[in-house]
């Protein structure tokens, strides 16, 4: 892929979406939607991406021509799509449909589109690959589920090339604070650790999880812009391929905000607790590796940024 390909990254100033439009835009030209106006600073934290109004992708005329590569993102979080179902079919699936048919029919050369590992099912035990058979049971899930299909079907007909990611429990700093991300596990560990100096776990922790350092998916995307006409496959795993209890974790959290805030950082369980014996998770990533992609896992490194932001933005705003 040439330098300066065009990227259209859809919800490129949400989470995931925003460490990627920064990331990418120190080599490619990036066009990055949003639902809502975008400052002129928000645009200069995120390496000064081309802002477009996401409903202009929802209308073959409006939807930007001569872009290589479209990363889609746009899509209702698992809490907003128990609230509203409804809205979650519309976004999740339609929308994503058609932004897919617009892409076509700009002739652009690769989709990848972000799913979650939650389609496999809730919990996720066991040994899990790219053809373990998807039970979701969530509407975030369900609803991503669908639009895969739509996705597949489009790759399997040659209408464009597509990419499906299948995203474990990602952390990692926020590009900007306004990203509503802090009720994801680690995140809000870290916040609970600047704003408390205790940490409280809902469980006893003994659950496994797979969890993948935000840094990783870029490279995961990064590689997969430089190889494209090289990927096997339309379906990948993408986590550390590592299963470690949330307890573990926790602990993890703990001493690495300990380090970076120079305080005494607790960690408490709910009253009563007992330690469990919980499945494992084996969510297998070796059809990524085979790619030639590198997952490093530096997890005290992307730790220490996290917790750094969280002081930066957000410490003594919580009594």
């Amino acid at each position: 892929m040439d330098r300066m390909s065009r990227i259209l990254i859809t919800g490129g100033f949400g989470y995931v979406g925003g460490r990627l439009t920064r990331r990418l835009s120190q080599e490619h030209e990036v066009w990055a939607s949003s639902r809502q106006q975008v400052t002129e600073e928000v645009l200069r934290i995120h390496g000064n991406p081309r802002c477009i109004d996401h409903a202009l992708l929802l209308i073959p005329e409006t939807f930007p021509a001569f872009i290589d590569t479209v990363i889609h993102l746009a899509a209702l979080n698992e809490i907003d799509s128990v609230k509203f179902p409804s809205e979650a079919i519309r976004v999740n699936i339609d929308e994503t449909r058609i932004i897919l048919d617009n892409a076509a029919s700009r002739e652009v050369k690769h989709f990848i589109y972000f799913s979650t590992a939650h389609i496999y099912g809730s919990p996720l035990i066991g040994t899990i690959n790219e053809t373990s058979l998807p039970v979701p049971t969530h509407p975030y899930s369900i609803t991503h589920r669908a639009a895969e299909d739509y996705i597949v079907a489009a790759a399997n007909k040659k209408i464009l090339r597509a990419t499906i990611l299948r995203l474990s429990n990602a952390f990692g700093a926020p590009v900007w604070s306004n990203v509503n991300r802090w009720t994801l596990f680690v995140n809000d560990l870290c916040r609970q650790a600047v704003e408390k100096e205790t940490m409280a776990l809902k469980s006893n922790g003994c659950q496994f999880r797979d969890f993948i350092c935000l840094s990783d998916v870029e490279e995961v995307i990064l590689s997969m812009l430089k190889n494209r006409e090289g990927i096997k496959n339309i379906i990948y795993n993408v986590g550390s391929g590592i299963g470690i209890r949330i307890i573990e974790m926790a602990e993890l959290i703990r001493l690495t905000a300990s380090k970076v805030l120079n305080k005494r950082i607790k960690l408490e369980l709910p009253f009563g607790s007992k330690p469990s014996d919980e499945p494992a998770l084996n969510f297998t990533i070796e059809r990524l590796l085979s790619e030639g992609i590198h997952i490093s896992n530096n997890v005290t490194e992307e730790l220490e940024n996290l917790i750094q932001f969280c002081a930066d933005n957000f410490n003594g705003k919580l009594k």
